[in-house]
């Protein structure tokens, strides 16, 4: 099966649990509240959900991080399907892989680029505000997504069966 094979797949599915953790968890940024893409919720834990009044750098890095979630998956299970038949006709699944974690990668660095950039230049120094561990999950798949997309590239299309 190849360890460059297994590498990449164990990559892919890391890359994918942060990137779907970053995106549903509500720790981006915390202050006298914390808050995520979805909800702003006080200590108490008393949360309400962001919804379509949203400022429109949370709606962009919503359509981002979404939009990277899906190549994120599509790399994943290309991968992990390439361990048992690594190509479907001409279709060779690494290859597949690899371009889609690309994609994600910067889908990913896009959306997480327009957060901090509005974010910080807007709100940190106004409310007191800092970033949270689920913003830093984002931003640690945009440089995993990028090695992913390398490893896939390099796994070989031939197998020794």
């Amino acid at each position: 099966m190849g360890c460059l094979r297994i590498t990449a797949a164990l990559c892919s599915m890391i890359n994918l649990g942060l990137l779907l953790t970053a995106l549903a968890t509500d720790y981006w940024v915390t202050g006298r509240f914390h808050m995520g893409l979805w909800n702003i919720c006080n200590w108490r834990y008393e949360c309400i959900r962001i919804g379509m009044d949203a400022k429109d750098y949370i709606h962009a890095t919503r359509a981002f991080m979404v939009t990277a979630a899906l190549p994120a998956a599509i790399a994943f299970f290309s991968l992990w399907f390439s361990c048992c038949c690594p190509r479907i006709g001409s279709l060779k699944l690494a290859k597949v892989a690899a371009i889609a974690s690309f994609i994600a990668g910067v889908c990913t660095l896009l959306g997480m680029a327009t957060f901090t950039g509005v974010h910080s230049e807007q709100y940190e120094r106004k409310m007191g505000t800092w970033y949270e561990w689920s913003f830093g999950l984002a931003w640690a798949t945009v440089p995993l997504s990028l090695v992913t997309g390398i490893l896939a590239y390099k796994v070989p299309s031939k197998t020794m069966i």
